[in-house]
């Protein structure tokens, strides 16, 4: 098939590199105008996730929980008429931007005035006046910090730091041009620091803007250094612009067919998909230099192009292939994930590695045709002294020093083991920023001013239009305020409550002792007023319809908590609405007891849980009479009504019904809670992808080997650096969290490769009868290992430009991975021939059967005649061994050329 393959690719060279520039052209149209930015968090969840339930019906409700960018000085003189009047001209600019729904600062708020003569609240400016003739900049004052809802929310007095508040549409936020407004609006913050000193911004605006900005820009800044440090070691490789220009023809086209695919399939970039071109120069530049090293393998064995360039595809080709096909499972495993966004990644990847093998397998050859053959001097590298005498060390090693090799080896994995114990989970919306990031510095200092960043919401179910009011619900509703108050993990809260208290304080005068809720004797004087009262008129970010949802029978309780870790955040918040429903139904443990026993069968009960909990009771005879006017009079007038009902079939179903509805749902949400459950899933589901990959992995080289024994032997040294790696980040503080969780499927497909080439070049030769199981072994070893390790190092230099990521996530990506790799090349080329030495009775020629294919084609018997090459082609590109012996720069170098087995490559 793959002779086949080869012929077909180079009798139609012209044509194969004209689809692939078409394609090229369409899919570069794709990047340029379809690529989109996804800057949103806690998305990673699938849908019948029920934190992500939970968040869409919360918007449903209520809108965006993060759609607030924040403002932030800290200055003593605040209060002054310079001052106040740059601060309300900052807010009042900033409400024309497009997209900007509102502003509140200290002078931007509204009074609530009782007009005694109407019976009504009229709702005025604090500072309207700008010449100061009404009121002056103290009264301004006082009657800021006269209401208390303001204080904590807007300003905190005792540090002087004051925020303004601005609500941006999310179609604003989500759309990567639209977008630019935020940065539009912090400039122009910016240009008054020299009145208000440094100006500081925090908010999900601000975060998700700057950061897929920097996503953006690092991923083109990864694929420049890529670029350049993947071609800088291939010429150092093989000392030819030729070779890297071709190279870099190939990974070039990669990225712009991995951009387009992304745009095509609709998907966006996000921090997962920004990865996705870097890793294809990363991946490709190996693939390239495999196929140009055998390549010069076969221009120094014979001499012909043609028949070189065929045996390239031909020869190798199924190699290749098995090599992309695994390190493609290792993505490919995150689309059984069930979370669209690791799906997409997963699918965009595995289909761009194996993209990538069909470019590396026709560019290669057909611009290498075009081009003049390699001379003497660029296929030094195979006979380079260096090389020769790094595969004698490695050959001593597994000769004569395998005991220490195991001891080694050992050693190492029992100190892995003990730091792996020491790795801790975690991940939250900023732990990928380094200390020194200017988002994290501000973020940490809204923290320490008003105690949280991160939007936390709950939502309360009261499940009847006529509990909204009652006082005991509200007391309800300030008691979870109180709670939040008394943990330094969150920020003041705001509800409804707040504003009814702002409500009752106007109805007296404004009176801050008066800052309560309204008894039972106010709330009828209150009702004219709350009739004719509408504050959903403020033009600010705090309305009361984003508080309340009559229609739903909801209402929200708004704050906001610390960026804490995920796992830690989850128990948080797990606890947090344990307590509000302990504080919402009181009586619940007690109503539950009584209905277990029933539905154990003891009917005695039922009398003791109607009679103890009469609203229970009342529910209960509601729902049982439907409506039944006569039938709800028996009810209310005769207890004993009831008890005819106990032994009916759909009673236990109907009391359950009734308990539920006396019951008040808290549902706790928000962007804290669905980041930190995305980022638990998605170390769950990265968690089961790599148990995938090597069951896949493991199946796949029982395929290719049909031998068990073999199977052992690739997959356990790829194990072990993966241990090792595991133990580092225990060791250095490094936690497990998704962007060092990737480290482990990336790796574990790359470093099976260097395994499947050497276990097939040691199949090919202990089946060729020509040597002996140990010399099979160091055979391969000399000829296999010189690719491994260009490959090897191409990839640590490649994985390694990721460390220059202002994202601690992304570097300790490119660290971890690169430190893998080489940890892997060692495992492969010390251990995998020690072990094979050591079990040679074990792994002998009677364990291979024949596999279903061979990744080493033999081909010595291909009738070169019959190649379907035109003649002029043979006569342009062909020269026969003694026409390259002509060529030879000295007799010095054929010498050493004729005394130095080949190296093959990966």
């Amino acid at each position: 098939m793959w002779q086949l393959l080869a012929n077909i690719i180079l009798r139609n060279k012209f044509l194969i590199i004209g689809i692939i520039t078409l394609l090229t052209v369409f899919f570069g149209y794709e990047a340029a105008t379809g690529l989109k930015l996804d800057n949103k968090y806690g998305f990673i969840l699938p849908k019948e996730s029920p934190a992500k339930i939970d968040y869409v019906k919360f918007k449903e409700q209520f809108g965006e929980d993060g759609g607030a960018l924040v403002l932030a000085i800290q200055t003593d003189s605040l209060y002054t008429e310079d001052r106040l009047l740059k601060w309300k001209k900052l807010g009042d600019s900033i409400l024309t931007f497009d997209g900007v729904e509102g502003v509140i600062s200290e002078a931007t708020l509204y009074s609530v005035e009782n007009n005694i003569e109407k019976q009504e609240f009229e709702v005025r400016k604090i500072f309207s006046d700008t010449r100061f003739q009404e009121k002056s900049v103290q009264q301004i004052e006082e009657e800021v910090k006269r209401v208390p809802i303001y204080n904590g929310i807007l300003y905190n007095d005792s540090t002087h730091v004051s925020l303004m508040m601005i609500n941006v549409q999310e179609e604003f936020l989500s759309d990567q041009k639209k977008a630019n407004v935020i940065l539009e609006i912090e400039e122009l913050a910016q240009s008054y620091e020299k009145d208000f000193g440094q100006i500081r911004f925090a908010g999900l605006p601000h975060i998700r803007v700057v950061i897929s900005k920097r996503i953006i820009t690092e991923m083109y800044l990864f694929i420049g250094l890529a670029i350049f440090a993947t071609s800088l070691l291939t010429y150092l490789i093989f000392r030819s612009l030729r070779v890297v220009l071709i190279c870099n023809i190939v990974i070039s086209v990669a990225v712009v067919w991995s951009l387009g695919s992304i745009a095509l399939f609709g998907f966006h970039i996000s921090v997962l998909m920004a990865l996705i071109p870097p890793l294809m120069i990363v991946i490709g530049m190996p693939n390239c230099v495999f196929l140009m090293t055998k390549f010069h393998q076969e221009i120094k064995s014979h001499g012909n192009k043609i028949k070189a360039l065929t045996r390239v595809i031909g020869k190798v080709g199924t190699a290749t292939f098995i090599t992309n096909v695994i390190t493609a499972l290792g993505f490919f495993t995150l689309v059984f994930t069930n979370s669209d966004k690791l799906m997409e990644f997963g699918l965009i990847a595995a289909l761009n590695i194996m993209v990538l093998f069909v470019l590396s397998i026709c560019i290669l050859p057909i611009v290498s045709t075009l081009t003049q053959k390699p001379s003497n001097k660029h296929l030094r590298h195979l006979d380079r002294g260096l090389a020769v005498k790094f595969l004698n060390g490695m050959v001593y090693l597994v000769e004569k020093q395998r005991k220490w090799v195991y001891i080694g080896t050992a050693v190492v994995l029992v100190f892995s083991l003990w730091g792996m114990m020491k790795v801790r989970a975690t991940g939250n919306i900023t732990g990928d920023l380094s200390k020194d990031h200017q988002i994290l510095k501000d973020i940490l200092f809204i923290e320490d001013n008003f105690g949280g960043s991160i939007p936390f919401e709950v939502m309360i179910n009261y499940k009847a239009q006529n509990r909204l009011f009652k006082k005991s619900t509200l007391e309800k509703v300030e008691a979870i305020q109180q709670r939040y108050a008394d943990d330094t993990l969150f920020s003041k809260s705001i509800s409804m409550v707040d504003f009814i208290k702002v409500i009752n304080m106007a109805y007296y005068g404004n009176n801050p002792d008066k800052y309560e809720i309204f008894n039972n004797r106010d709330k009828v004087r209150l009702k004219t007023y709350i009739d004719n009262f509408d504050l959903t008129n403020l033009n600010s970010s705090l309305k009361m319809k984003e508080l309340l949802d009559t229609t739903n029978t909801t209402l929200r309780i708004r704050a906001q908590i610390k960026d804490l870790g995920s796992y830690e955040l989850s128990d948080k918040a797990e606890l947090v609405k344990k307590e509000i429903d302990q504080i919402l139904n009181p009586n619940k443990g007690a109503i539950e007891k009584y209905y277990s026993k029933i539905i154990a069968g003891n009917q005695v009960y039922i009398d003791s849980l109607l009679e103890s909990y009469p609203e229970v009771y009342n529910t209960l005879t509601t729902i049982i009479s439907k409506g039944d006017d006569e039938l709800q009079y028996a009810f209310d007038s005769d207890f004993d009504k009831i008890r005819e009902y106990y032994k009916k079939d759909n009673f236990n179903q109907q009391l359950r019904e009734a308990i539920d509805y006396e019951y008040m749902d808290a549902t706790v949400t928000g962007t804290a809670v669905v980041a930190a459950e995305g980022t638990k899933y998605l170390v769950d589901s990265l968690l089961g992808g790599i148990v995938f990959a090597v069951i896949t992995v493991g199946l796949l080289m029982a395929l290719l080997f049909r031998s068990w024994g073999m199977v052992f032997v690739s997959l356990v040294p790829n194990l072990i650096p993966l241990v090792i790696t595991g133990g580092i980040m225990g060791w250095l503080g490094i936690p497990l969290k998704p962007s060092t969780l990737l480290v482990f499927n990336i790796s574990f497909g790359i470093t099976a490769d260097d395994s499947i080439h050497f276990l097939a070049k040691y199949r090919q030769e202990l089946k060729s009868g020509k040597h002996d199981l140990k010399d099979s072994v160091i055979e391969s070893l000399r000829e296999a290992g010189l690719g491994m390790f260009y490959t090897s190092i191409i990839l640590f230099f490649g994985f390694s430009v990721f460390t220059f990521s202002e994202f601690g996530g992304t570097q300790a990506l490119g660290l971890l991975v690169s430190m893998t790799l080489l940890i892997a090349i060692s495992t492969n080329l010390i251990l995998v021939p020690s072990v094979l030495l050591s079990l040679e009775k074990r792994l002998s020629t009677k364990t291979f059967q024949e596999p279903f294919f061979d990744v080493y084609d033999d081909d010595d018997d291909v009738d070169w005649s019959n190649l379907e090459i035109d003649d002029k082609e043979v006569e342009h590109f062909s020269l026969d061994r003694s026409e390259a012996e002509d060529e030879d720069d000295s007799k010095d170098s054929k010498t050493e050329e004729d005394n130095t087995p080949p190296a093959a490559s990966v």
